[in-house]
């Protein structure tokens, strides 16, 4: 990689989605294949926990199907009985695992690839702004503040986009492919819960306004326990010598207290959203099925 390829030509105006939109535009075939291996490693993993229950309907219950048949087809008829099909659902079980492992393995380490390239994109274009800043807005925010929007944000945008990107288009089809199947078994069934979805992306949409909110509160703390902490380590000697210690670190231990509570909260309130988002759905899908219940 090349000085000019890691140097970007322009600072950003606002470091905002088409901004992060381009630069994984610049990673389009890494995305690309790892986009197709979180294909493939879904695909591996869908036969997976319909082996066994086929299985037992066409070994146990004795009713041979397509499975057996296919068995029977590749080893010769004196292996055909219950040891060979066992054994071979057994074996194409764990390679699926196996194969699902390592497609799994390779797709985290694509796609977070992709994301680490777009911190340190941000966190280049950031240092070069910094050349532009003038020393009263050091002054102003200081160390503290500074040292926390390249290490903690950032880090909070690594981590959403190491979630996301690996994740949209799996998802997308997953869901597409789930929208086929129940309007084919079921259309009543199937165009309620796609109308309901739109309810629960309101609610999720609603509950993660708050979320953010406490996210935000989570980095102010941090931010402020940065800036504590830096200015009593700059002035330790200081410090020392008009015997402020203890004041000082008293200081740092109520900054790291505030950490403490509101890392908590968005801990536990941001998991009470996704289970009250979910409980939203099944509530929707249970009062279907009273409905149907009730029109019989």
């Amino acid at each position: 990689m090349t000085h000019a390829e890691t140097t970007p030509t322009a600072l950003p105006a606002a470091y905002d989605w088409p901004y992060i939109i381009g630069i994984v535009k610049h990673r389009r075939r890494a995305l690309i294949v790892a986009q197709i291996i979180a294909l493939l490693s879904a695909l591996a993993s869908v036969p997976i926990p319909l082996l066994m229950p086929l299985l037992v309907d066409e070994v146990l219950l004795h009713r041979p199907g397509r499975m057996i048949e296919g068995v029977n087809a590749l080893f010769p008829a004196a292996w055909h009985g219950p040891v060979l099909y066992i054994g071979a659902v057994l074996l194409a079980t764990l390679l699926l695992r196996l194969t699902t492992l390592g497609l799994g393995v390779w797709q985290t380490r694509n796609f977070t690839l992709i994301a680490k390239n777009v911190t340190y994109r941000i966190r280049q274009a950031l240092l070069l702004r910094l050349q532009r800043i003038a020393l009263s807005e050091y002054e102003t925010l200081g160390s503290g503040a500074v040292t926390s929007h390249f290490v903690t944000d950032v880090n909070a945008i690594d981590e959403f986009i190491g979630a996301t990107v690996g994740k949209f288009v799996v998802a997308v089809l997953s869901l597409a492919g789930a929208a086929a199947i129940l309007l084919w078994m079921h259309w009543q069934l199937a165009l309620f819960i796609l109308l309901l979805n739109p309810v629960v992306v309101y609610f999720t949409m609603v509950l993660g306004k708050r979320v953010k909110t406490l996210k935000k509160r989570e980095n102010s703390a941090i931010e402020l326990f940065q800036q504590a902490l830096a200015e009593t380590l700059d002035a330790i000697q200081q410090i020392r010598a008009v015997n402020r210690e203890r004041h000082y670190l008293s200081r740092v231990i109520d900054r790291a207290r505030g950490i403490q509570t509101h890392a908590a909260a968005f801990s536990w309130k941001s998991d009470a959203a996704s289970r009250l988002s979910f409980v939203v759905f099944l509530a929707g899908f249970d009062t279907f099925r009273a409905i149907a219940m009730l029109m019989v």
